[in-house]
This record gives C-alpha cells, sequence and structure tokens, in this order.
C-alpha cells in the first residue's frame, strides 16, 4: 500500500510521506506515537479494523478520540456492509449465510477451485469468519461487521462530516473493477455520499 500511494503522489507531483505505527494493542494508541509536522494535512487510512473492535468499546472509543485530536484532512474508511452484530443467534446465522454465499459464489466465478489462494480463504478465513460470527458469544466474537448507517451515526459523535467522492474517484473506482473478468458481477452503488462495492454473481 506504500509504495502504491508513493508512486501515485509522485504522478501527481505532491510531497508525500507514508509512515507505519505499529501496535500490539489498539487501547496503546496516543497522540504521540506519530510523527506529525506542524504544516503537513494528515491522512488516516482504516480497512476493515474498525469492526474488530466493535467488541472492545472502550478501545474503539480511545482509538477515535486520538484520531480526532489528531484532526486529519480526510479519514479513508472501508468496511464490510453487514449486520453480525446481533445478539440473536438466528439473525446472525441467517445474515452469516447470505454473507458467505456471496463470497463462495465470487470464488467460484473468479478463481480456480486449485487456486491456493482460494484454499486459504475457504480454510482459514471464511471458515473462521463463519465460526465467529455464528458460534462465539462475547469479547470472543470478534467479526462484528455493522451497516453503514450504524457508523455514521458513530462517526458523528466524533464531529466526522461524510463528503462525496469525486467524479473521477468513481470512475477510477470502475475501471478497477473492470480489469478483472469476472468484473461485470461486481456492482457499485452511492448509498449517501459513500461507494457500495457488491456482488451480484
Amino acid at each position: 500500500t506504500g509504495k502504491r500511494l508513493v508512486s501515485s503522489a509522485e504522478s501527481l507531483n505532491l510531497p508525500f510521506s507514508f509512515k507505519i505505527v505499529f501496535l500490539s494493542d489498539m487501547k496503546d494508541v496516543k497522540e504521540e506515537l506519530f510523527d506529525i509536522e506542524p504544516d503537513e494535512a494528515m491522512v488516516v487510512y482504516s480497512s476493515t479494523i474498525l469492526r474488530s473492535m466493535i467488541s472492545s468499546p472502550d478501545s474503539l472509543e480511545t482509538l477515535m478520540r486520538v484520531i480526532r485530536r489528531l484532526n486529519p484532512s480526510i479519514m479513508v474508511v472501508t468496511e464490510v456492509e453487514a449486520n453480525h452484530n446481533s445478539p440473536s443467534f438466528v439473525n446472525r446465522f441467517i445474515e452469516a449465510l447470505f454473507f458467505y454465499s456471496a463470497f463462495f459464489d465470487c470464488l467460484e466465478d473468479c478463481m480456480e477451485r486449485e487456486n491456493q489462494y482460494r484454499m486459504v480463504l475457504e480454510g482459514m478465513f471464511f471458515r473462521d469468519g463463519i465460526h465467529n460470527i455464528v458460534a462465539t458469544e462475547g469479547k470472543e466474537r470478534i467479526t462484528r461487521s455493522v451497516k453503514i448507517d450504524v457508523w455514521r451515526a458513530f462517526f458523528e459523535r466524533f464531529g466526522m462530516v461524510e463528503i462525496e467522492l469525486s467524479d473521477s474517484s468513481l470512475y477510477q473506482a470502475n475501471s478497477v473493477v473492470q480489469q478483472f473478468s469476472c468484473g461485470s458481477s461486481c456492482t457499485l452503488e452511492n448509498n449517501g455520499k459513500c461507494l457500495i462495492v457488491g456482488w451480484k454473481g
């Protein structure tokens, strides 16, 4: 990710640095860990990490307070659009059934059955994800995706304002999807000012 960002910034002639902060536990996040110059703009990129913190609301709140104090120019969030946080086993089971059915359908269309990456996805990530959603409770259930409206309300509490993606961003997203042989089975939809990437099979 860092190399691609540096390359993109260079192509736009933008001064850019990519700094990684390693933490063994997100509750240890502090402003002092971030080396930020007074005149530089900061971007926070959060890819499918926040959902794993829903079971530890104190850690999630701490992280968001630190991010808010850092005052980034923009925060980019990618999360799974699903409801895996229901206290009802039946609701979680049904949601997991539809959710992972789409994933397996996607793999069937996009990857050969003998593909080693597919085997890892099915044998480890999907297996563990299904087990975590359906068969665990309490803090052990770390896979807790929520719907976009839940995230909207959450970010609003911290004074964060949703902004619309530019036309060029939407064009770029569509171009990336079309590069894949199964891209015609993907959907790109706007939900408010957010972009939802889906699978129609």
